[in-house]
């Protein structure tokens, strides 16, 4: 049981490249395939695959307290399994948009933050330096909540026929969320960095 917590850990991690590739295949059945049923069987499970992740964070650290199982290498693999989690669904949805700009600039930074973060974290000579904010757990939270977004407001604008102007009003709407976590995330960061400079000094 000692294991449980971590082995969440990693398959939250590991259910960011799944569920991206599931979310792909969607696009592809519904363009490509001409095939609306696969695609939004595709589509489903994806957004099951990010349900289920989003909500096993914390789950993790819960049964780490629970069997007395909490370690370093728990502290470092749960903000890693999150940046993963969230940054492959991201990639998806720019991939989907034909690298749209005004979305593949937003997540390009947000991963480049978090992939600087990780890289201090694992070369940090003190890993209690870096441990994850109360902010950065904030942050965590709103990434999550506009990456599941998609999922919700499509199948809402499906249904009620929205016309192509609102369509386009919720998806700018959603860039712009993006752009926001994009601003959020470098802030976020900026403990990390003078912790480190601090660090550096001693």
């Amino acid at each position: 049981m000692t294991h449980l917590p971590n082995a969440v850990t990693i398959a939250r991690g590991l259910a960011g490249p799944i569920g991206a590739f599931l979310l792909l295949e969607s696009r592809y059945a519904g363009v490509e395939l001409q095939n609306e049923a696969l695609s939004n069987g595709y589509a489903i499970a994806s957004g099951l695959v990010l349900l289920i992740a989003a909500l096993s964070d914390g789950f993790d650290g819960w049964l780490a307290r629970r069997f007395n199982a909490e370690s370093a290498l728990g502290a470092l693999l749960d903000p890693i399994a999150d940046k993963v989690l969230v940054g492959s669904y991201l990639v998806a949805f720019v991939m989907i948009t034909n690298v749209d700009l005004w979305l593949a600039l937003p997540v390009a930074i947000i991963i480049a933050r978090d992939l600087t973060i990780t890289g201090l974290r694992l070369n940090a000579a003190e890993p209690t330096v870096l441990t994850v904010t109360r902010d950065a757990k904030i942050k965590t939270a709103l990434q999550m909540a506009v990456t599941a977004a998609p999922f919700v407001f499509v199948p809402i604008l499906s249904v009620t026929g929205a016309s192509q102007a609102t369509r386009d009003h919720v998806i700018i709407f959603w860039f712009g969320a993006v752009w926001f976590l994009a601003v959020l995330t470098v802030w976020t960061a900026l403990p990390y960095l003078k912790a480190v400079r601090a660090a550096n000094r001693r």
